[in-house]
Formats: structure tokens, C-alpha cells, sequence
């Protein structure tokens, strides 16, 4: 007797083709219009707060009609939940999906005169709808008083 692997399996219950048509019905995401640009809320660097943040967002056809924190901080949560209402769709069946934001935070780097810079930029990163990078500098504290010894 033969031994069928998955794909023989599949393909006798018929299901070959479907499973591609429901696949594909799957990957095809709405296309976002115009969304505001999203920001790192004011306090989260000073409290140092960071990560990652998953909403499920359910459209109308056009717009969003519910948005659901499913992860993340609750401040960085806020401001992303607030961002993707802002979204708006190229006409499109009604539907639902995650999306994800990255908070980043970036650390600065202080010279002995408590010149402080993070050798990255402060950056927006949009790859909608499904990811969105968001990165802030560290309020850097030095004091002047404190030598600074540079390790050689």
C-alpha cells in the first residue's frame, strides 16, 4: 500500500485548490490612503517605556470601524490605537487584521562637555498596513561635574 504525504492527502479531499484560493483570500490586505504620522508619546522616553504593541484592526470597507490592544504597553498602546483611527482605505471588502508597532527607543552617547547624541536618528518607519517603526531618543542626563573618562 502507498503511503500518501500531506499534499497527496489534500489533494484527495478535494482540497488542493481551495486551500490556495483561501490562502491567497487571505494575504490580500487593504490598501491604506492616507494615515497621519505616528509619534512616540511625550512622556515614554523619559520613563524609558518601549516595545512592541498588536492591535486587530476591523474595517469597514474604507475605514476602521473597531480597534482591539491585543499587546503592549499601555501608554505606547494609546498612541497606536489613536494613529491607525487616522486610517484611512482604498475601497475594499470589510475585514480584519493585526497590526504592529515597534517603539524603540534610542540611546544617547555623551562627551566629557555632557554633549549628548544617539548615533541613529529619531525615524518613522511605515509599511502599512501591517507594521509601523517608531524610534525616540533618551532625554540624556549628564552632569558636568562628573569627569567622563574615556576607556582606550
Amino acid at each position: 500500500m502507498r503511503k500518501l504525504g500531506i499534499l497527496g492527502v489534500l489533494l484527495a479531499l478535494g482540497l488542493g485548490g481551495s486551500m490556495s484560493v483561501a490562502q491567497k483570500a487571505k494575504t490580500v490586505m487593504p490598501t491604506v490612503a492616507s494615515a497621519s504620522v505616528p509619534f512616540y508619546p511625550r512622556l515614554a522616553p523619559s520613563a524609558r517605556i518601549q516595545g512592541d504593541v498588536v492591535l486587530r484592526v476591523s474595517t469597514d470597507g474604507q475605514r476602521v470601524s473597531a480597534v482591539e490592544v491585543e499587546s503592549g504597553p499601555s501608554m505606547l498602546a494609546q498612541a497606536a490605537k489613536d494613529n491607525v483611527k487616522t486610517w484611512q482605505f482604498e475601497p475594499h471588502t470589510p475585514t480584519s487584521f493585526e497590526v504592529t508597532f515597534h517603539y524603540k527607543l534610542l540611546l544617547p552617547k555623551c562627551d566629557s562637555e555632557c554633549n549628548c547624541d544617539s548615533e541613529e536618528k529619531e525615524s518613522v518607519l511605515l509599511q502599512l498596513p501591517t507594521n509601523v517603526d517608531v524610534s525616540a531618543k533618551i532625554p540624556a542626563i549628564c552632569d558636568p561635574t562628573v569627569k567622563v573618562e574615556s576607556k582606550r
